[in-house]
């Protein structure tokens, strides 16, 4: 599909290989492939239309019409824009995790906790540990406020570890329905918050930093 791609003027982007940019004057689309599914997103619809068309030419390609539903992601619209929800995704973690009746709470880690890779025993699943870990930094392209409470806790899998990795589970379970809202926006100012705590890593005193960057108004890393 490369080729085809190529043909009609699409544009591999060197930041995902999956992506794909047709750009000609006033018109600009982007073309998402994952397997045998592929997202087109564009303000002309008379320029996707044209990309289906010719794409249908060489390949059995189905319009399936609107966003709704895309590698765990679901894409609601509203009159506030597009909100990009992960609820099935968390629920599957619930269960996977059997946190499904855990209590909820407000926050997605204890600031009073701070964890080493020394203290502890070895957690008894390092498998289910590293598969439910793995989970929650997929879920963080959508849930940005968990991004930095998983980051913590991926390194040598002990008892305390599966604790505070619990502790984002139950802030999941209590703020299910959150999702990542875009709006449409005429402002393209690039806006980057961070902050640091200082050499505040109890295993090697590195300090430990977070960063959020807005595209305008919407929240892109």
């Amino acid at each position: 599909m490369t080729d085809q791609l190529q043909a009609i003027g699409f544009i591999s982007s060197q930041a995902d290989h999956s992506l794909y940019v047709y750009h000609q004057g006033s018109t600009l689309i982007y073309l998402l492939i994952y397997v045998d599914d592929i997202i087109l997103a564009g303000a002309d619809m008379q320029s996707i239309n044209r990309v289906i068309q010719l794409l249908q030419t060489k390949f059995a390609v189905k319009d399936i019409g609107d966003l709704t539903f895309f590698l765990g992601i679901e894409a609601l619209r509203d009159a506030s824009g597009l909100h990009l929800s992960q609820r099935r995704y968390i629920l599957d973690l619930l269960t996977c995790s059997k946190m499904g009746k855990a209590k909820p709470c407000l926050t997605p880690m204890s600031t009073s906790q701070l964890l080493s890779k020394s203290d502890g025993i070895p957690f008894d699943d390092p498998h289910l540990y590293r598969s439910i870990v793995g989970g929650l930094q997929y879920l963080s392209f959508t849930r940005s406020d968990v991004a930095f409470a998983v980051s913590k806790y991926m390194h040598n899998p002990l008892d305390p570890h599966w604790t505070a990795v619990k502790y984002i589970l139950r802030y999941l379970k209590s703020t299910i329905s959150h999702a990542l809202l875009i709006q449409p926006s005429t402002a393209v100012k690039l806006h980057c918050f961070s902050d640091a705590d200082w050499a505040s890593d109890r295993d090697d005193r590195r300090s430990v930093g977070v960063f959020c960057v807005y595209l305008g108004k919407n929240l892109i890393s």
